[in-house]
């Protein structure tokens, strides 16, 4: 049986990130404090801040005693206290075990999201995309997720209001990490990933393809994005979400839970016999997502089940019988489901 988080902390949940969410960026830098500087026996104001980076930036706000600089600190101290607050909902929500990515992978989806791509096409899937969903659902796990990657999915072309000379690897770099291009085997094929020197941390850019697996160009990026099969079921119908970081909550677009789940059971059957561990890690994280899904919203599996296509349905059979092994403390309407989708053909 699913294991959910109780109603205060979901509660608290949706107000971080209702609270979240109508930030207009994301701020990559500490709260702040005032600072005083004298010069020439005049006395002025700045507000210091510390980049994600470690180095720190000042603003002036003005001589100080003027109206205007009282009236820009107050600003600055009320955007301080709120960005504390946040931070100290978002640790809450963290230490009660809701799902959280590392800060250099939060740090990487905040620089992706304050650059516009989850509101220009741009869809946030895999390891992380799974976490957020489970917070969405309220959902609790006896252990965090781990993951390295960070997957980002369109179903066709992300736009984004950049200049043109700008690239998605600049937009990268925009978080202060060392990101560079990840050469494919084969030379003559462009760079689909990109990976921060020294640090595990990778990110892949994915399209709807098929099974050859091909490159295809994302020219508003100047980038390259590999084509994977029944990817645009899986990136169709996105939905506004939440990841949560060391101390922010960062707004993205999410797959349908439902489609979700069910595309990580396709998934499992496509890997290859070395990545045995992933299929069963797949097909593990299908049935978390189906067990909550059956016991909140129910109607989403079975529309997402109708909306398969007739290729997939093979998959997805094959695969749900292995989750059922799998897993265990399935509740039965969800072992009931997962029996029936292993009829479906």
């Amino acid at each position: 049986m699913t294991d959910f988080h109780n109603d205060a902390l979901q509660t608290l949940y949706s107000s971080v990130t209702e609270r979240a969410g109508t930030l207009p960026q994301i701020s990559l830098h500490s709260p702040g404090s005032a600072a005083q500087k004298t010069v020439d026996g005049k006395t002025y104001v700045y507000w210091r801040v510390y980049l994600a980076s470690g180095k720190h930036k000042e603003t002036s706000l003005g001589r100080a005693g003027a109206p205007e600089t009282d009236h820009a600190l107050e600003a600055k101290l009320l955007e301080s206290a709120e960005m504390r607050a946040l931070a100290a909902d978002v640790q809450v929500l963290r230490k009660a075990g809701f799902a959280a990515a590392d800060n250099s992978s939060a740090l990487t989806i905040a620089t992706l999201s304050n650059a516009g791509i989850f509101n220009h096409g741009g869809v946030l899937v895999g390891s992380h995309a799974f976490g957020a969903l489970l917070n969405s659902l309220g959902v609790r796990l006896p252990a965090n997720y781990r993951t390295e990657d960070i997957d980002i999915g369109s179903a066709g072309t992300i736009a984004l209001a950049i200049p043109e000379e700008r690239s998605f690897l600049d937009i990268l770099r925009d978080s202060s990490l060392p990101f560079l291009e990840v050469p494919e085997l084969d030379a003559r094929r462009p760079a689909t990933s990109f990976k921060a020197r020294g640090q595990p941390l990778k990110v892949d850019l994915l399209v709807p393809g098929s099974d050859a697996y091909e490159t295809k160009a994302l020219p508003h990026l100047r980038a390259h994005a590999t084509g994977l099969p029944y990817f645009r079921y899986l990136v169709s119908n996105p939905a506004r979400g939440f990841i949560l970081g060391k101390e922010h909550a960062v707004p993205v677009m999410l797959p349908d839970p439902a489609r979700f789940a069910l595309h990580k059971l396709v998934v499992s059957t496509l890997r290859t016999a070395s990545h045995a561990l992933k299929a069963d890690k797949d097909r593990r994280q299908a049935a978390v997502l189906i067990d909550a899904l059956m016991d909140k919203f129910p109607d989403w599996l079975e529309t997402a089940a109708d909306d398969l296509e007739a290729s997939a349905r093979p998959h997805v059979a094959n695969a749900a019988n292995r989750a059922l092994i799998l897993s265990s403390g399935l509740s039965q309407r969800t072992q009931d489901f997962m029996a029936e989708l292993g009829r479906r053909t």
